[in-house]
This record gives C-alpha cells, sequence and structure tokens, in this order.
C-alpha cells in the first residue's frame, strides 16, 4: 500500500481547523511485505523478492518503481477490481499513531500469484505479512505454508488483527510456522493470555516454532525450544512509530540468514545466537522510529551503531531462561 505520513503534528485539529505538518508529510511505500523487504535490503541482505497486489493506476506503478528501485525483486500482481491501497499515518507529538486505511488492492492478493513466486524464488525465508488482513490467501493460508515448507523455506507469518473470518485460518496453520510475530494485543487476542509469557506458551504448544511478541515499549518475548527470553528495548528518541515491527522483522531475519540457521535447527538454537537473533531485530525496530517513514531510518550504519552502544546494557536487563544440559565424560 501507499503510506502517507504526518508525523510530529503538535496536535489534532479540530472541524474546519487548519493545522500545518511541522516535519511535512510524507508519501511512502508501505504494507508489511513491502516494508519488511526495503528494509532487508537496506540492512545490507542480497537477493530479495516481493509479492504483492496493487491497482492499475498511478500509485501501482510508483510501488513497483521504488521496489525495484531499491533492487528488489517484485512480484506484482495487478488488480482490475480495485485501486491500489492508501494508509493516513497521523502522528501526534508524545501520543500513540492514528491509522486511517482503506481495504483495496492490497487484500486481494492471490494465492496463486504468491506460489509461483514462491516456487521461481525458493527463498531460504518466506515471510508472509499481514496474515488476518488477507481476503484470499489468508483462506488457504495451510496450502501456501505447506508449499513452502516443501521447498525448504524457513516459514515467518506476521499476523495482525483479522477484518472478517476471526483467527480460525491462522489458528489452524500454527503448526505450519516456523516463526510468528505479533504485539501484545494480537497475542492476547490470539491465544486468549493476557500474559506474553502465558501466550508465547500457549503457541509453542500449538506447533509454533519460535514465537515473538512484541510489547512497545517493555520490549519482546521470545519463546522457542527450551529457552524464554524477555528482552528490553533500546533506548533511542521517538519521532514515528510507523514500521517498527516490520523492522524488527527484517532485522530478525537477516540475522537468522548471517547466522546460517535452518528451520530443523530452531528448536535447539542456543542461547548466544538467540541473543545475537534477537538483538539484531530489536536495534532495527529501535532504528526505525527515529525519522518519519516505515523504513528511512533502517539503515546497516544506524542498527550497528545501536548494538556497538547499548546491546551489553540491553542485554544485561534482560530475563534469560534456559534448559540445564548435563555435561557428560569424554
Amino acid at each position: 500500500m501507499c503510506d502517507i505520513i504526518a508525523a510530529g503534528l503538535p496536535r489534532l485539529g479540530g472541524p474546519g481547523e487548519l493545522v500545518y505538518a511541522p516535519k511535512g508529510i510524507g508519501v511512502h511505500v508501505g504494507g508489511h511485505s513491502a516494508n519488511m523487504a526495503i528494509d532487508l535490503a537496506q540492512l545490507g541482505q542480497k537477493g530479495v523478492a516481493v509479492a504483492g497486489c496493487v491497482g492499475e493506476d498511478v500509485l501501482g506503478a510508483f510501488i513497483e518503481s521504488e521496489l525495484r528501485g531499491r533492487g528488489l525483486e517484485a512480484y506484482v500482481e495487478r488488480s482490475r477490481e480495485s485501486h491500489t491501497a492508501k494508509n493516513l499515518a497521523i502522528v501526534v507529538v508524545g501520543e500513540d499513531r492514528r491509522f486511517y486505511a482503506e481495504l483495496a488492492a492490497n487484500t486481494m492478493l492471490s494465492p496463486e500469484h504468491v506460489l509461483m513466486a514462491l516456487e521461481e524464488t525458493r527463498p531460504g525465508v518466506f515471510y508472509q505479512g499481514t496474515v488476518g488482513g488477507l481476503r484470499h490467501v489468508d483462506r488457504r493460508l495451510d496450502e501456501v505454508l505447506e508449499r513452502a515448507g516443501r521447498l525448504g523455506c524457513m516459514t515467518f507469518v506476521d499476523a495482525v488483527m483479522p477484518q472478517d473470518e476471526g483467527w480460525g485460518k491462522l489458528l489452524g496453520s500454527l503448526r505450519l510456522i516456523d516463526i510468528l510475530h505479533c504485539n501484545d494485543l494480537e497475542s492476547r487476542a490470539l491465544t486468549g493470555e493476557g500474559d506474553p509469557s502465558a501466550a508465547s506458551e500457549s503457541l509453542l504448544d500449538r506447533g509454533v516454532g519460535l514465537s515473538l511478541i512484541t510489547m512497545g515499549e517493555r520490549g519482546v518475548m521470545a519463546a522457542v525450544g527450551g529457552l524464554r527470553i524477555a528482552l528490553p528495548p533500546f533506548t533511542v528518541e521517538a519521532i514515528d512509530p510507523t514500521g517498527a515491527g516490520d523492522a524488527f522483522c527484517a532485522g530478525i531475519v537477516h540475522a537468522i540468514l548471517q547466522a546460517g540457521l535452518r528451520r530443523e535447527d530452531l528448536a535447539h538454537v542456543n542461547p548466544e545466537t538467540l541473543r545475537y537473533v534477537l538483538l539484531e531485530g530489536a536495534a532495527a525496530g529501535a532504528a526505525c522510529v527515529t525519522a518519519v517513514g516505515a523504513t528511512k531510518a533502517v539503515t546497516r550504519e544506524a542498527v550497528d551503531g545501536l548494538i556497538r552502544d547499548q546491546a551489553d546494557s540491553v542485554w544485561a536487563g534482560a530475563s534469560v531462561r534456559a534448559p540445564r544440559y548435563r555435561c557428560c565424560p569424554a
């Protein structure tokens, strides 16, 4: 979709009032998967492909041009039934974001298009964003994930609050998901557990490999195998939180690929490797909020700087529960 962002506003205007945006109004490529792909490329990942659906209009052409201009392999499906989706992001200083989004061509991505892109690219990690908001893909999510698994892909799903049929299809596909990301509100709605720790356990019990629950200023809760880690956030000056979750996911995927982790390694990942993966994700998410727009500040330099300056103190504040291993004499 196309993000239209007004950040740094002093207040919301009243009826008939004109409020100027001191930081301007930006127009950017948006949507979970597009943000994720752009962030991955900016973090230094090569061979990134992105698939999505746009309308046959000027904004659809803008999105495709932007994606290809950033070196991404773009699999663009065009809908004749709807126009390119737009999202207004309103950010008042000191308040959480307000979103005014439309459901348009972005929701009409077809499973056939996704499967075609999967077969052609055969990626190491398959990231399916916006599950809960894709009317056609949601209904056949298990088919898409099964195909990705058969191709050897690590499957990574990013959920949003569902629009139509509830959490039914996602719940039925959890056993096919290697990594699941959601925020604490979504995890509560998905599992019925208000505590992120309990929600993580529920997700693992239902078959998820690695559960990642982001909690805003409280950091992230990660659960995999016998490891449980509650990681506090990096400290930055937040200007625009748009896209922070997508940047977090990009950092996670980049670190997984850099570490050479395979899907069969997840259940037995060691604490040091998971530390590296989580810090990269958290630093990418933190970097994202320091500028207006969902991807502008997610750079290799910014993430490396945060990790260099704050990783030790952030990790010192983490809560880690790891299984105890018995040492057997040779």
